[in-house]
């Protein structure tokens, strides 16, 4: 019987790094066309943990409904009972996390391996005869070498290098997926979240819903109802934001009542993703309003703020962070002992070791960290509401069919797959920070281009200011463009998401006058000026294509390629203008 008969073992890249070492992997893909990666060894931790719990999982199975003939299956009887009696084993939780919580699935692929390990045709097994301990030591004993066995053929097995995936940083740490239903934007977030490992601890999910008018719904509030004090009913958000500060703080201490953090490392920080569901469903000026303000107030210290920071503290740290809270500490204030002691409970911060944690909350608030990427999926229809440019101004659009179009000849054989992101550890650019850009090594390159497009939006809605050049030197040193074509690429991916979502209206609105001589009326398409200066400004690749910086090939063997996306959203812009007689950058 060959394991091949259950699994599809396919070799693996490095720069995937689905699990840390030590192990190998197993890919299975189940008959829905889902694939899971499993760690081998956890599977070996499992058998072991599941063999010496062998006689009480065999009571379990007995009080399963079977489902063929009321025989006794392994396939068919033992997944909910194997869950039941392992979820909090450390191994099972690692594979529950990479089958995505799904029961029968994550123990169907453990029976499917014990069986083949042990010498049993997994359809036949039948547990009292068969099923015993002296299999499940057979099991254990011949996994080593049969994992030996298949690290020497790569066409079936890989060794995984650990923290081998590169993650570029977003220039800002808030984006909208927008385009229509169906293209993939929830799966994207998921998929994000699924580069850390971690996904069950590194994913929120929280559908907005139509009634959110105010920031409670988003955070929660203090409820006076009932005989007992004022208790603040927490929601599933800001337990989130709490698990993300937990994962970069290791510890905290008060020396003289001033908070001393002990950051981790920055390698080891994951990024947290949240995604908000059909975001603008409820008006989001009104339900997000806070989180727009407070996430213009995040500072990192610049490199030379940090030396000198460094220098006086005689304690050397990679990262100084400040936010202003999104939960502010006069609120937890208003709580009794009882009600703070219930908070406490409910953020998940029990426990001596985060007593530093608390207090810290107590005292500063609950601030937004630096790992948390919020990620909004948004359909334009008439059932939502439209973004104000105060909402635009402060997010990344990211128009899924332009960056992540749906290629129905790859659907069963996909080519690409968005590359990881990761959150930014910059709010605010300096010169040194553009050291590592050679190709526009003081910015100003960057700062010229943008100073051209506000000359044509001079007198306009839709003019840039501080803000939106601030981003561009963002994206500029995060993504490092070698090359004067990928640094045309970051401008283009720039206009896409943070300009043309700005720009809508009708002819009277889209006209602007710039008299150029006496005799010249000075009206102006203004869509025409943008497209003929940036012809003239990205003409490196206006007419070509140019390197895809958010895409990567499955197989990592060429570089992705995609055209201007700048000039093919104006054209449509354009079109739209002349067909319906108002344009806007929503699909």
């Amino acid at each position: 019987m060959s394991l091949q008969n259950f699994f599809d073992i396919s070799q693996l890249k490095d720069d995937q790094r689905v699990l840390a070492e030590p192990g190998y992997a197993i890919k299975y893909s189940n008959d829905r066309g889902e694939v899971f990666i499993i760690n081998a060894q956890d599977i070996a931790d499992f058998i072991k943990f599941f063999r010496d719990n062998f006689e009480e999982a065999k009571n379990a199975w007995g009080d399963v409904p079977s489902k063929k003939d009321n025989m006794r299956k392994y396939e068919e009887k033992s997944y909910r009972a194997i869950f039941d009696l392992a979820k909090s084993d450390n191994a099972l939780r690692v594979i529950s996390s990479t089958a995505r919580s799904q029961t029968k699935p994550i123990t169907r692929i453990v029976s499917k391996i014990i069986c083949y390990l042990a010498d049993l045709e997994y359809v036949d097994v039948n547990i009292d005869s068969h099923f015993d301990l002296g299999s499940l030591d057979a099991a254990l004993a011949k996994m080593p070498s049969r994992i030996e066995n298949l690290d020497h053929n790569p066409k079936k097995a890989i060794k995984l290098q650990k923290n081998s995936t590169k993650k570029i940083p977003l220039s800002k740490p808030f984006i909208l997926l927008a385009g229509i239903s169906g293209t993939g934007k929830t799966h994207f977030v998921r998929q994000q979240a699924e580069y850390t490992q971690s996904f069950n601890q590194t994913y929120c999910l929280v559908p907005v819903r139509p009634d959110w008018h105010d920031p409670s719904d988003l955070l929660g509030y203090v409820s006076r109802l009932g005989v007992h004090g004022p208790r603040f009913v927490v929601s599933d958000i800001l337990t989130f934001i709490v698990s993300a500060w937990k994962d970069i703080i290791s510890s905290i201490e008060f020396v003289d009542g001033i908070p001393d953090l002990i950051g981790k490392d920055q390698s080891d920080i994951r990024p947290f993703w949240l995604c908000l569901d059909e975001m603008n469903l409820a008006p989001v000026e009104q339900y997000f309003a806070d989180f727009l303000s407070i996430l213009e107030t995040r500072r990192f210290l610049s490199e030379e703020q940090l030396r000198h920071h460094n220098a006086g503290a005689g304690v050397d740290v990679s990262y100084l962070y400040s936010c202003d809270p999104i939960l502010k500490p006069s609120i937890i204030g208003q709580l009794d002992s009882d009600g703070q002691n219930s908070l406490r409970s409910e953020l998940g911060l029990n426990g001596a070791e985060f007593n530093g944690h608390w207090q810290y909350f107590c005292h500063h608030g609950i601030a937004l960290p630096f790992n948390l990427i919020v990620a909004g999926t948004v359909n334009m229809d008439e059932t939502t509401h439209g973004f104000s440019r105060k909402v635009i101004d402060r997010a990344l659009t990211i128009d899924f069919g332009q960056f992540f179009p749906n290629n129905f000849d790859q659907f069963f054989d996909p080519q690409y797959r968005p590359v990881a992101l990761g959150y930014p550890m910059i709010s605010s650019v300096t010169l040194d920070d553009f050291a590592p850009v050679p190709v526009d090594p003081d910015g100003a390159r960057s700062v010229e281009f943008l100073a051209g497009i506000n000359n044509i939006l001079k007198g306009t809605a839709f003019e840039l200011a501080y803000r939106a050049l601030n981003e561009l030197l963002l994206s500029v040193v995060c993504f490092a463009p070698p090359d004067d074509e990928t640094l045309y690429a970051v401008w283009d991916d720039f206009l896409m998401m943070k300009l043309l979502p700005r720009i809508e209206g009708d002819h009277e609105k889209l006209t602007v006058f710039q008299p150029q001589n006496p005799d010249d009326d000075g009206s102006q398409d203004l869509l025409a000026s943008l497209f003929r200066h940036l012809e003239s400004s990205m003409a490196l690749i206006w007419s070509g294509d140019r390197p895809d910086l958010l895409r990567e090939s499955v197989n990592g063997d060429a570089e992705v390629r995609t055209k201007c996306r700048t000039k093919e959203k104006i054209e449509w812009m354009r079109g739209r203008l002349v067909s319906h007689g108002f344009t806007s950058f929503w699909p």
